[in-house]
């Protein structure tokens, strides 16, 4: 089954093809309008959808595209974070201190092993509490009737997060970041995890808001306590 990427209405077919070049959009019977529009549409287009936040732009790319490859971007993601964090490990410019106020600590250990391990819990302990959360919600409200998988989530997360791999800038050009620059990029990353979370889910704004938010506090400071640990156990 696919979805109207308009209202959300679960749909059997998105298109006839009646030749190799011509085929024909077809009507969601909730909405009356064409089910899918972006079917016709060049990729460069939807990525630009996908920046402008366009909730149809989600529903397309999560529910009428076959992402079989969606993983690699979860690898991506872990790596340029990973190395985002390592470029910024025990630098003392006074724009990365800002950057460092909200992220978890690798001062103690710039060992780029144990960053990558870091990061991995990070983003796992994001996810895993936005699931639990969510299913918390569920069981409060019965009436809900839309749910997903874990799998589903996790590629909703990751592509809502990919607004993450803006961090590269902060690699090439940190030097002229400033505390405005972050909360401009925290801030959209952000907006495009509500807007992905949101397409799955019935949740009012506050709700989502309020689950990523928790999500968001433990990838920033959970993994401090892998440090402690290896502390106390000797590792590093």
């Amino acid at each position: 089954m696919y979805q109207c990427v308009n209202c959300g209405a679960q749909v059997e077919e998105l298109y006839r093809r009646y030749s190799l070049n011509v085929l024909k959009l077809l009507k969601c019977e909730t909405c009356g309008s064409f089910a899918d529009k972006y079917i016709e549409y060049d990729p460069v287009i939807i990525l630009v959808d996908l920046m402008l936040l366009e909730k149809q732009a989600y529903r397309h790319l999560l529910y009428n595209c076959n992402l079989k490859a969606w993983w690699k971007l979860v690898i991506i993601l872990w790596l340029v974070e990973s190395f985002r964090h390592l470029s910024f490990c025990d630098s003392r410019n006074r724009y990365t201190q800002d950057w460092k106020l909200f992220e978890f600590n690798i001062d103690s250990h710039c060992n780029f092993y144990l960053i990558l391990l870091k990061t991995a819990f990070a983003l796992a302990s994001f996810v895993l509490v936005v699931f639990f959360l969510t299913k918390a919600k569920w069981h409060l409200r019965q009436s809900d009737s839309k749910r997903f998988s874990m799998v589903e989530l996790v590629k909703v997360l990751v592509i809502g997060g990919s607004a993450k791999l803006l961090g590269l800038l902060d690699i090439t050009w940190g030097h002229i970041f400033t505390t405005s620059h972050y909360f401009l990029l925290l801030g959209y990353t952000h907006l495009c995890l509500f807007t992905a979370y949101s397409v799955i889910v019935n949740n009012h704004k506050l709700e989502s808001l309020l689950i990523l938010g928790m999500g968001v506090l433990t990838y920033n400071y959970i993994p401090n306590f892998i440090s402690a640990a290896f502390e106390v156990l000797g590792l590093v």
